[in-house]
């Protein structure tokens, strides 16, 4: 199994849980959506939003890769540098963001409605401080494959966020989440150091993960983890059908699809949205003609 797709699923789990977001996403999710289908729709539009700007971005990064043509190995060494850096960035508590996304959510936080909960989506993923560095690093394992295995690591890192949010959501009320000190985690000193477990953590990942493309010429190399070989037979017969998609036509084809379908899916759960108010609407003046 590529190791790239498992460290775009936990980065994307770690941005989730990085100090500055608090839980403050999952946490929104559980108050503002309490019914268990109207939660699972609202966090499938969320990771729509995701997908909007995060699967185009893997692709883009990937298409970096062609300047680098017949150099692999330069690649490599530049890219497996990069993400040591990145988690070193993250160990650090050094982060980044790009301030007209995290203006953005600032706009869409708080809307419960569809279009509000897609809007989200589409700059969360960029807009958060403390997960600059996990993106970086994801970005830069996209980059030295094809722009397929970019899109599929982004939307994979979106994964990472967007299904654990759901599951913690639901569990929100059942387990007093918000007051579980294990899932926030804690501050640590390290010497001259101050950084945080979750940063401690998701920095040693992209540090290993560095070292990994340094020492074995690239994730494409470590085939499988241990007693993982059922995940590595799944992975081959997925990626049996996507490896004629390696072209960059067929790339910017699929990323065409995989926005139209998040556009049309988020524009029908709007429309429908806006319907059942009207209806609501409608009846409560049909109750009270007063009003």
């Amino acid at each position: 199994m590529d190791i790239g797709f498992v460290a775009a699923v936990i980065g994307g789990l770690l941005a989730l849980l990085s100090p500055c977001s608090a839980l403050l996403l999952p946490s929104f999710f559980a108050y503002a959506f309490r019914d268990a289908g109207r939660l699972l729709l609202r966090t499938a539009v969320f990771y729509f939003g995701l997908c909007l700007t995060l699967v185009p971005l893997g692709a883009g990064s990937a298409l970096v890769s062609v300047l680098f043509y017949g150099h692999r190995e330069l690649l490599i060494t530049v890219a497996g540098s990069l993400i040591i850096v990145f988690g070193i960035a993250q160990v650090l508590g050094l982060g980044f963001s790009f301030g007209v996304f995290s203006r953005a959510q600032g706009r869409f936080a708080g809307g419960r409605g569809n279009l509000s909960v897609l809007g989200l989506g589409s700059v969360y993923g960029l807009a958060g401080f403390c997960s600059g560095p996990i993106l970086g690093g994801v970005l830069t394992v996209a980059a030295t494959g094809t722009p397929v295995r970019g899109m599929l690591l982004m939307a994979a890192y979106g994964l990472g966020m967007a299904l654990p949010m759901f599951l913690m959501a639901l569990l929100w009320d059942r387990f007093d989440l918000g007051r579980k000190g294990w899932l926030r985690g804690r501050s640590l000193e390290i010497g001259p150091v101050r950084t945080h477990t979750t940063a401690l953590v998701s920095g040693t990942l992209f540090i290993l993960i560095g070292v990994f493309f340094l020492v074995f010429d690239g994730t494409a190399s470590i085939t499988a983890l241990p007693g993982m070989g059922w995940m590595e037979e799944l992975a081959l017969s997925a990626q049996e059908p996507l490896s004629r998609l390696g072209g960059a036509t067929d790339a910017v084809a699929v990323a065409a699809l995989v926005i139209t379908v998040s556009l049309v899916v988020g524009g029908t759960l709007l429309a429908r949205a806006r319907a059942r108010g009207r209806e609501a609407r409608t009846g409560e003046e049909e109750r009270d003609p007063a009003a």
